[in-house]
């Protein structure tokens, strides 16, 4: 294995990163584009301080008078809104059918607390149409690293009719499950489309799922100790960046960004751009996972551009991993990773691998890897589908 090649990136310190900078203001809407109408959550009770059945009721009156005006803002004030202990799955906060609206939240942070092993969502959308969440904040202090499955996800969405346009602008998390999910199936990933998040994910388990979205997905997230930033079933035209600075001390996964496919009949991987930049420790097998899953025979990852960026990163393993699982890692897989091109580079001292491929692909398929990695990895990495560019 070859040596860091400290000269391909500039020098770049390992520190954990402040709070990401928002881009706009309280009162602002991230450049939502929405009717005038504007409902104030404390007009219908909804203050800081105010108890978690108050608070709910007061979201659902604001989003009331915004259906019926046809849409706008719903404004809510600065502070601490705590929604308090949380033991059932049930979302938090139901909004059904909500469009044209913008959620106005800067300098308002969402607080509750998972007080049993379920997985609760703060705001759920159930069909949507032209909806944005600006500069909202959420925390649940009963949220831990190391019991899976527990924590409260901030945004869910799931859709049985067409819905398209969902945004989250300058939105923050920490210590939390995860920030958004989506919950659609195979059956209904025609359903939605247009789904953009911008913001930061700190000390969680996920950033963003974004299984069954039918495309127009992108993704730009700022994330400190995250055990998986981004995941996807069947995902298709999406862009996806994620900085990402880890300790030691917190779990990590099997991948930092996952693109999975569970075969042809839940959806292939299509059309993908992936930047990681990575710095401090390593916590995960791979930056980028391509993540054939299940039985089925046929499925494939075609048209895909990853790059994975280093700056000083502490035991990296993988930049990128290919394999198939079904009950265990297959050995040999039918499925395609095709037209696949693989960019990156290492700042400081690298001991790890390019790339994993426990799973040889017996269908035909190319990956190319620029002459950065080409230089970087050994010659027992590349299977006969793994080419680096002669350019």
């Amino acid at each position: 294995m070859a040596a860091g090649l400290a000269g391909f990136l500039p020098a770049r310190t390992v520190d954990a990163p402040g709070r990401r900078p928002d881009r706009g203001v309280v009162g602002g809407t991230g450049g939502a584009v929405v009717p005038s109408a504007v409902a104030d959550l404390a007009a219908h009770g909804g203050v800081p301080g105010a108890a978690a059945p108050v608070l709910v009721r007061a979201f659902g009156l604001a989003f009331d008078a915004l259906r019926r005006a046809g849409g706008g803002t719903l404004l809510v004030p600065a502070g601490v809104y705590d929604f308090g202990p949380r033991a059932r799955p049930d979302p938090v906060v139901l909004v059904r059918d909500a469009r044209d609206i913008a959620i106005s939240a800067y300098g308002a942070l969402f607080r509750a607390e998972t007080s049993a092993r379920v997985m609760p969502s703060l705001f759920y959308f159930f069909n949507y149409s032209n909806v944005t969440i600006a500069g909202a904040s959420f925390e649940d202090r009963g949220f831990t690293p190391w019991v899976d499955w527990q924590g409260m996800y901030c945004v869910g969405l799931q859709a049985d009719a067409a819905s398209e346009q969902f945004r989250m602008v300058d939105c923050h998390a920490d210590r939390v499950l995860g920030l958004l999910a989506s919950n659609n199936n195979p059956a209904t990933r025609r359903y939605m489309a247009g789904l953009s998040v911008h913001g930061e994910v700190r000390n969680a388990y996920y950033g963003v799922g974004a299984s069954f979205i039918r495309e127009g997905v992108a993704v730009d997230l700022v994330c400190h100790n995250v055990r998986r930033a981004f995941i996807a079933n069947a995902l298709r035209d999406a862009d996806i960046g994620i900085d990402v600075n880890c300790t030691q001390d917190w779990p990590g996964s099997n991948g930092l960004v996952a693109l999975v496919s569970g075969g042809a009949s839940m959806g292939d991987v299509e059309q993908v751009r992936v930047r990681v930049r990575a710095s401090g420790a390593c916590i995960h097998a791979s930056y980028v996972h391509f993540y054939h899953q299940g039985p089925e025979r046929h499925g494939s990852m075609r048209d895909i551009d990853a790059t994975v960026d280093l700056f000083h990163v502490d035991g990296a393993r993988n930049l990128f991993s290919f394999d198939h699982e079904d009950g265990g890692i297959r050995t040999r897989t039918a499925r395609v990773w095709d037209r696949i091109e693989l960019h990156g580079a290492v700042a400081g001292p690298f001991g790890g691998r390019v790339l994993s491929n426990p799973s040889r692909s017996e269908s035909p398929g190319i990956v190319l890897l620029d002459r950065n990695l080409g230089a970087l990895a050994g010659p027992f990495e590349l299977a006969p589908h793994f080419r680096v560019r002669a350019e």
